[in-house]
């Protein structure tokens, strides 16, 4: 690593060359405030400062892996900062190691940054990475704080909008059809955060009057109502995504699941069928089926799903948490047990700090996510 060059020549005047460093960086000459920052970390690898200063000017340069190294040597000499784990996250998300930046960015996040707009955007990324992943649930309470932040700009507007649509794309892949649909549709979201129900409403039933066919709209719209508690309207709008995809898989779980909140699981069965069918290795379809039988009573047939998703996604928290209800239906006392300690665990897990990511921990697949816990 660069702190553990050393220097070849006498000691030179350590702060003279961080005064001369950061003069060169208020002049925009960064490529000399680099040339200063380093000579002076041969001499002193210790100095924390100037290994996040350094870091900072080669990544708004774009000499990202450079920037990375700079961040790692801060962080040998300061693991617990925060903010340090959270620059060497936005490091490794523009190089495309997403795994390793979420972690990262999460790390840094607990921690505490410690900078609120190096929190926000590192927020933002964090949000990319689960639109990528499909994890569009996790997105939206990352893209929920900066609303709440009132980060109002258009990079956050269109990430609000990839998650309504359920696009998992960066937003520079978009076509400007595309693009001009996730601003108009993540203008209402964001906006929603705020703002009372029925302008909402209003909102997207104005847009839907403008494109009623556009795929992904009505379901937009429905989880809107969903995520407000207005069941029935939600259910509606699915109906109408359904009539334009009938293979849109998360439209179906949504509707099974609605069903089974009203009480009406063998409203929701049909669609949890089909969902089944169009994606049997979709563990979401297969927990939205597993829960819509255990609430019909039929659980034998439930732990049987259940236990199917949970091998295809053993991280899964709310996985854990209905299969030990079914095991617990069923008198299997210590395999509930174990189940509810998975969902125990899995409820308080950080991401560590390690640099390197082990096990796959978001698996979902761009038209799948868990889409709701059932109630314990």
């Amino acid at each position: 690593m660069l702190g553990q060059q050393q220097s070849a020549g006498p000691p030179e005047d350590i702060r003279q060359l961080a005064v001369q460093a950061r003069e060169a960086e208020r002049q925009g000459q960064a490529e000399e405030a680099i040339r200063l920052y380093l000579k002076a970390l041969r001499l002193r690898p210790q100095w924390s400062d100037g290994w996040r200063n350094v870091g900072i000017l080669l990544a708004e340069r774009k000499e990202y892996a450079r920037a990375e190294a700079a961040f790692l040597n801060l962080l040998d000499i300061e693991p617990n900062n925060g903010g340090g784990w959270a620059l060497l996250g936005l490091c490794e998300y523009e190089q495309g190691r997403y795994d390793e930046a979420y972690r990262h960015l999460r790390h840094g996040g607990n921690l505490g940054v410690g900078d609120a707009d190096l929190e926000k955007v590192s927020l933002y990324h964090a949000a990319l990475v689960m639109i990528l992943k499909g994890e569009f649930e996790v997105a939206q309470r990352h893209l929920n704080r900066l609303a709440h932040y009132r980060v109002d700009d258009e990079d956050v507007v269109l990430a609000f909008g990839l998650v309504a649509l359920r696009i998992a794309s960066q937003p520079e892949k978009l076509s400007a059809s595309e693009r001009r649909l996730a601003l108009r549709v993540g203008r209402i979201d964001f906006d929603a955060v705020h703002s009372p129900l029925a302008e909402t409403v209003a909102a997207y039933r104005q847009l839907l009057a403008e494109f009623p066919r556009t795929p992904r709209l009505h379901f937009a719209f429905g989880n809107a109502l969903l995520n407000a508690g207005q069941f029935e309207p939600a259910l509606e709008e699915m109906g109408k995504e359904l009539e334009l995809d009938p293979n849109h898989l998360m439209a179906l779980l949504q509707s099974a699941l609605t069903w089974v909140r009203l009480s009406q699981p063998e409203r929701g069965l049909p669609y949890a069928e089909r969902a089944v069918a169009l994606s049997p290795q979709s563990f979401a379809a297969r927990y939205v089926y597993g829960w819509t039988l255990y609430k019909l009573g039929q659980n034998t047939r439930a732990i049987t799903e259940l236990e199917l998703a949970i091998k295809l996604e053993p991280n899964s928290g709310p996985l854990h948490n209905a299969l030990s209800q079914a095991y617990q239906r069923a008198g299997r006392k210590e395999d509930a047990a174990r189940e509810r300690e998975a969902f125990r665990r899995l409820s308080q897990k950080t991401p560590p700090p390690s640099t390197a990511l082990g096990a796959r921990e978001y698996s979902g697949t761009p038209s799948e996510t868990v889409p709701t816990a059932p109630e314990p």
